[in-house]
C-alpha cells in the first residue's frame, strides 16, 4: 500500500469578498496564446494554470499580486486590478548549447541516480488547485565528462486518472546553489498513464549539456480539469466522510540521508524544499528527493 505525501495547505486570512478575474495570456511579440501557464497569488495557496488556448479564471479574495511563470518567457508579477482580457509575456531568450557532431566517435552511455520501482512506495503529490514546480539539484562529476549530454530521464508516476499532464522543466543553478535560468525555453508536456508506472523522456534531441554548476530537474503540476481527481476520506478518530480533490500524477519519492538540494515553487516563489519532502512515518529523519534516473551521453 503506497503512501501519499501532500502539500499540507493552510489558510491564515479570510475575507467577505470574492473576485473572479478571467484572461487569456498570450506572447507580447507574436500575439500567439500561452499554453499551460502556472499562476500564483502571491505569498497565498491560491492559483490556477492556463488551458491550451492560454486562457484562465482565477477566484480572489480582494485586490491582490499575481505571479505568472511559463517557460520561454520572463516571470510577470502584476496587481490583479490590471488584469483585463488579456495578460502579455514577455519572451525571455535562452543561450542553447551548440551542436557539435563527430560521427568517429563511439557512442558513450552513462547511467546516474538508479532506482528500483519495487522500493518506492511513497508519493509527493499536489492536493490542492494550487499550482507548484518540485525541482530536484544534480550536481556535476568529472566523471561526466565523457558523457556530458543528458539524454533521458526515467521516473516513477502514480496517477488516478488516465493520462495526466505535467510539464518537466529545466534549470540551470545560480551562485547561491538556486533555480535560476533556463537550460532549454520550451514546455516539455508529458503524459502519465493511469496507475504506478515507469515514465521515461527521450531529451536527446534538445542537446541539452550537463553544466558545471549542476541543475535542477523540476516537475511542474498543472491545474486543468483532465488532472483533476476526486475522492472520499476520513480524519483519523472521525467517520465524517470528507471531499478530497488532487491533481494528477504524483511522483515516486526516496529518502537521503543528506540535504539534496530540493527546491519548490509555491505562492509565486522559489523555497527550499526542506521539510516537505520529508515523510511523517520516518519522524522527518530522511530528506526525500523525486527518484530520477538520468541516462547521459557523448
Amino acid at each position: 500500500m503506497k503512501t501519499i505525501l501532500v502539500q499540507i495547505l493552510i489558510l491564515l486570512n479570510f475575507h467577505n469578498a470574492f473576485g473572479q478575474k478571467k484572461a487569456t495570456i498570450i506572447d507580447s511579440e507574436t500575439r500567439e496564446y500561452i499554453p499551460y501557464v502556472n499562476i500564483w497569488v502571491e505569498n497565498e495557496n491560491i492559483g490556477t494554470t492556463s488551458n491550451e488556448q492560454g486562457a484562465f479564471e482565477l477566484n480572489l479574495e480582494g485586490a491582490k499580486n499575481i505571479v505568472f511563470s511559463a517557460i520561454g518567457f520572463e516571470n510577470m508579477r502584476i496587481h490583479s486590478d490590471s488584469i483585463k482580457d488579456f495578460v502579455e509575456l514577455k519572451p525571455h531568450p535562452v543561450q542553447l548549447n551548440e551542436v557539435i557532431v563527430n560521427s568517429e566517435r563511439k557512442a558513450q552511455e552513462l547511467v546516474v541516480g538508479k532506482f528500483k520501482k519495487s522500493k518506492i512506495n511513497t508519493f509527493f503529490g499536489c492536493s490542492s488547485a494550487n499550482p507548484s514546480i518540485v525541482a530536484r539539484y544534480f550536481e556535476y562529476k568529472e566523471m561526466y565528462s565523457r558523457t556530458p549530454y543528458v539524454a533521458r530521464i526515467r521516473f516513477l508516476t502514480d496517477s488516478d486518472v488516465k493520462d495526466a499532464k505535467f510539464n518537466i522543466r529545466l534549470y540551470a543553478a545560480n551562485e547561491k546553489g538556486e533555480p535560476k535560468d533556463y537550460l532549454y525555453d520550451k514546455n516539455i508536456v508529458v503524459v502519465a498513464k493511469k496507475g504506478k508506472k515507469i515514465t521515461e523522456v527521450d531529451l536527446s534531441e534538445l542537446n541539452i549539456i550537463f553544466p558545471k554548476n549542476g541543475f535542477f530537474l523540476a516537475f511542474e503540476w498543472l491545474i486543468i480539469e483532465e488532472n483533476k481527481f476526486e475522492y472520499k476520506y476520513t480524519m483519523e478518530g472521525s467517520r465524517k466522510k470528507m471531499h478530497g480533490i488532487s491533481y494528477e500524477p504524483s511522483f515516486g519519492i526516496e529518502p537521503h540521508t543528506v540535504d539534496t538540494n530540493n527546491w519548490i515553487f509555491i505562492r509565486g516563489k522559489w523555497d527550499s524544499a526542506g521539510r516537505s519532502l520529508r515523510t511523517v512515518g520516518d519522524k522527518y529523519k530522511n530528506i526525500h528527493s523525486i527518484a530520477v534516473e538520468l541516462t547521459l551521453r557523448n
